[in-house]
């Protein structure tokens, strides 16, 4: 068993990772572990502790699920992972989380059972029944646990909102970041885009011949067929051609505004697409882009509060790591 203590009240005995070096050992995986943080009694029975940070625990087995999903994560995107330095690194990682977590209780946030009840049955509703179980099986944890990790996730972006709010953005700045950007904002090239989706190529050569006939205009076909239910109706709007598959996005591509065509192939079904409006790549009006540039602002302004409430915790936290 190896262990790092000190007598010394008030100091950090294992340093808490920097965000540049957790980048570089994790990278995006690290934000899986992000609702890792489970405390002994929430989990039911005693539990050997990994770290103890300002006299709270961190037990061996939110270790080995925040392992587990890490671990999963890179899987996923097929990338090689040094175990030992990815386990640094998470450990890391949720003693700064148990520290954000202490810290959101004395500011007083909270978030209350309703929001956590409708975040998860968002997440239910998004990926299906079959598929929220089969994620709770591959982590390995209970609905119950699965709902206090989300609440712990809640909490924790809800507290560094906080810490954002201590200095907002402001509209001089947001002005000053678009005079003074080295490169244009540009506003790439769009569509104005309705499909109407179809199982069958031949329904949908059947619904494109009565349009083309003049008896039927795109918009009446694709009210009717929604109401028939023979068709999906998608009116997406300013969209990107790359946002489509390539055979949707070349269909698009050789519209003017104005018309219609298909049948086009996309995974499974066949697409009828209208091409309303077109938009060339230009530069971008500050109007544009004035809330995208305050979102940057503003994650910029997060990380650097964050930055410095995290060395403050450093001076001011006493963390004691125990590995085996």
């Amino acid at each position: 068993m190896e262990s790092v203590s000190s007598p010394l009240r008030g100091t950090v005995l294992v340093p808490i990772r920097g965000r540049e070096e957790d980048d570089r050992v994790t990278g995006r995986a690290l934000l899986y572990a992000a609702s890792l943080i489970i405390c002994c009694g929430l989990l039911g029975c005693a539990k050997t502790p990994v770290a103890v940070v300002n006299g709270k625990t961190i037990d061996a087995e939110t270790l080995d699920l925040a392992m587990k999903e890490s671990v999963g994560e890179h899987a996923r995107q097929k990338v090689g992972v040094d175990r030992e330095r990815l386990r640094q690194a998470v450990i890391s990682q949720l003693v700064t989380e148990r520290l954000m977590i202490d810290d959101a209780a004395k500011r007083g946030i909270v978030v209350p059972d309703k929001e956590v009840t409708d975040e998860i049955g968002s997440i239910r509703k998004n990926m299906g029944e079959e598929a929220f179980h089969k994620m709770l099986g591959e982590r390995d944890v209970s609905e119950d646990v699965y709902r206090e990790r989300t609440k712990e996730r809640m909490l924790i972006a809800r507290f560094r909102e906080s810490l954002e709010r201590e200095a907002p953005v402001t509209e001089e700045e947001v002005r000053n970041y678009y005079r003074n950007s080295q490169k244009p904002f540009i506003r790439t090239a769009r569509m104005l885009v309705k499909m109407i989706e179809m199982e069958s190529e031949g329904a949908a050569r059947a619904a494109l011949k009565e349009m083309r006939s003049g008896k039927t205009d795109f918009d009446d076909m694709a009210h009717k067929l929604k109401s028939e239910s023979k068709a999906t109706v998608i009116d997406y709007g300013w969209v990107r051609a790359e946002f489509f598959s390539p055979a949707l996005a070349q269909g698009m591509m050789n519209l003017r505004a104005g018309q219609y065509g298909g049948p086009y192939k996309g995974k499974t079904r066949y697409y009828l697409i209208r091409l309303k409006e077109r938009e060339k790549e230009r530069i971008a009006a500050f109007d544009e882009v004035r809330e995208d540039i305050r979102k940057i602002l503003t994650e910029q302004r997060r990380e650097d509060a964050f930055a410095r409430w995290l060395d403050g915790k450093r001076k001011s936290s006493t963390v004691e790591i125990s590995l085996k």
